[in-house]
């Protein structure tokens, strides 16, 4: 959409991914565990998104890995959702900040908005997606045995 928009959220990325960083830790403090640059490539992915740069769906892949190797690496479903909303609410927060400033409060900001809004909605919904596909075999190899002994 606006590649200015893009640009200075960019321009900003090691900015923006410690205030991720610092919201997360301060939200949920059982999900610390990203390294900076995870997290940088994350936002990376999710300011393309936000800003109209790419379709939502271009990086739906990303996260629905992200939501896979989080299950595999036996993190608990709730608290990585709640990470990921507390990341995305940083997210949104500074895409308004910076739409605001690059653009005057008129169709173009609303249109900016709901393309961020509806980014993170279905970023979150790949990446706890792919937290589900990846946590039921897992889940069926529990309950295999169990099943197989009647």
């Amino acid at each position: 959409m606006k590649p200015d928009l893009q640009r200075f959220l960019t321009d900003r990325v090691d900015e923006i991914t410690a205030e991720v960083a610092r919201e997360v830790a301060g939200r949920v403090p059982a999900y610390t565990h990203l390294r900076p640059a995870e997290i940088s490539n994350l936002v990376r992915e999710a300011i393309a998104a936000y800003s109209g740069a790419c379709e939502a769906r271009a990086v739906l892949p990303v996260f629905r890995a992200l939501g896979a190797s989080e299950a595999c690496a036996g993190h608990d479903a709730r608290h990585f959702e709640s990470a990921l909303r507390t990341a995305a609410r940083v997210l949104v927060r500074r895409t308004a900040g910076a739409a605001a400033r690059l653009y005057p409060p008129t169709a173009e900001f609303i249109t900016i908005m709901e393309t961020a809004f509806t980014a993170e909605s279905e970023i979150v919904g790949a990446a706890v997606d792919g937290h589900r596909r990846a946590t039921r075999p897992a889940v069926a190899r529990r309950i295999h045995p169990l099943l197989s002994n009647n």
